[in-house]
C-alpha cells in the first residue's frame, strides 16, 4: 500500500508582533503540529527560551527579543519530525504593545491611549476603530498600520488622523512605502485631542483582518536622497518627506553583497516602525543639479554611475548628459518601486 505524506501547516501566529527587549509568550496555530520540534527564525534578534507542543493544532513558545533586534518583519516556520511549514511573518516593534478594546466604534467615545504605543486590533465587517491621543501644538503625530504585511488575508487598511471636530487632517489608504498599508502624519496645529481612525478601506473587514497600528511622535520620511550607494562607503543621506522637514545623517554602508539595505529613520522623538529601502551597488553616485529640465542644462556625468533625483512637482522631468562612443553598449534602468518610491518611472 502507498504511504501518504502529511505536511504540517502554520496558519497563524498570535500575537503577530511584540516590542523588542521583552520576553513574551507566542502561540503558533495550524495543523499536524503534534511532532513539532523547533521554530526556524531567519533573522537574528529573537531567541526561543521555551517550547511546548500543546496539541496537534497549537504550539506555545516564549520569545526573548533582543533590545537591538531589527524592527519589522521576522520570517518564521515550524519544523516538525515530518516536514516544514510555510513561512509566516512576526513583527518586532519599538513601542510598548496594547490591545484594542471594544466598544470603540463611536467617534464620540474613542478608546483613550497614551502616545507612543502599538495597538493590536481587528477590523471586523463594517467596523471602525477610534483611538484618542493628546498632543501639544507643534508636536508630530505619526501613524503607521501593519495590515496586509502581517500576511494573514487580503486586508486593505485605511488610517486617518482627525481633530476633535472630526476634520480630517491626514489620511492614507495605500502607500507605496508600505504596500497596501497606510501611513499618516501631521504637525499638531493646536493643543488638544486627536482621533486616529483604523478600518478596512471599503468597510469589508472580517475576523481575520488583524492589524498593528503604531501611534507616536516618531519620524516617518517617505524617501531617501541619494536612494543608493556603493558597498562599504560612508556617505550623507537625506531623509525626505517627513512632516517636520528633511534631515540628514551619515551612514557607513555594508560590504555584504545585498541588493537593498534597510535604513530606519531616527531622531530625538523615536524611530520609524519600518525601513526606507536603500539600494547598494558597485558604482558611485551623481545627484541631479537643478535646473535640469532641458537637454541644454542637463546634469553631466561620466558612466558608469547611479543617477539620483526627485520628480518634485507635476510636469517635472530631470535630464542627465553623458558622452558615448559609437558601438558602445549601455544598460540603463530606473529603480523606484523596487525601493518603495511612489514614482512610476
Amino acid at each position: 500500500s502507498s504511504a501518504l505524506a502529511a505536511s504540517p501547516v502554520l496558519s497563524n501566529i498570535l500575537p503577530r508582533g511584540a516590542q523588542r527587549g521583552v520576553e513574551t509568550e507566542i502561540s503558533f496555530h495550524g495543523q499536524r503540529l503534534e511532532d513539532a520540534q523547533e521554530i526556524l527564525i531567519y533573522e537574528p534578534g529573537i531567541e526561543v527560551t521555551k517550547f511546548e507542543v500543546v496539541n496537534p493544532t497549537t504550539v506555545k513558545v516564549t520569545f526573548k527579543i533582543a533590545p537591538d533586534a531589527m524592527l519589522g518583519s521576522h520570517r518564521m516556520r515550524i519544523r516538525t519530525a515530518t516536514g516544514v511549514t510555510d513561512l509566516r511573518p512576526f513583527f518586532v516593534g519599538a513601542l510598548p504593545e496594547i490591545s484594542e478594546k471594544e466598544p470603540n466604534s463611536d467617534f464620540a467615545a474613542p478608546q483613550p491611549i497614551p502616545m507612543n504605543v502599538t495597538v493590536n486590533g481587528t477590523a471586523d465587517n463594517e467596523d471602525v476603530d477610534y483611538f484618542v491621543v493628546e498632543a501639544k501644538k507643534g508636536e508630530r503625530i505619526s501613524v503607521e498600520v501593519e495590515g496586509i504585511r502581517l500576511g494573514i488575508t487580503l486586508f486593505d487598511a485605511f488610517v486617518s488622523i482627525m481633530n476633535a471636530a472630526r476634520f480630517e487632517l491626514s489620511s492614507s489608504d495605500d502607500n507605496a512605502l508600505v504596500w497596501q498599508d497606510g501611513v499618516a502624519s501631521i504637525v499638531a496645529p493646536e493643543d488638544g485631542k486627536y482621533i486616529i481612525q483604523v478600518r478596512e478601506s471599503s468597510y469589508a473587514g472580517n475576523g481575520a483582518c488583524l492589524y498593528r497600528v503604531h501611534i507616536g511622535n516618531f519620524p516617518r520620511p517617505s524617501g531617501l536622497l541619494p536612494a543608493g550607494g556603493k558597498y562599504g562607503e560612508s556617505l550623507p543621506v537625506k531623509f525626505i518627506g517627513d512632516v517636520l522637514g528633511d534631515r540628514e545623517a551619515t551612514f557607513t554602508l555594508p560590504t555584504e553583497r545585498l541588493t537593498n539595505f534597510p535604513i530606519f529613520a531616527t531622531d530625538d522623538k523615536g524611530i520609524a516602525p519600518s525601513q526606507n529601502w536603500f539600494r547598494l551597488s558597485d558604482v558611485g553616485n551623481v545627484i541631479e543639479q537643478e535646473p535640469n529640465e532641458t537637454h541644454d542644462n542637463a546634469t553631466r556625468f561620466t558612466a558608469p554611475l547611479a543617477l539620483n533625483g526627485i520628480i518634485g512637482a507635476p510636469g517635472d522631468n530631470d535630464n542627465f548628459r553623458f558622452t558615448a562612443k559609437k558601438g558602445e553598449a549601455y544598460d540603463i534602468r530606473v529603480h523606484a518601486r523596487s525601493i518603495r518610491s511612489p514614482l512610476d518611472p
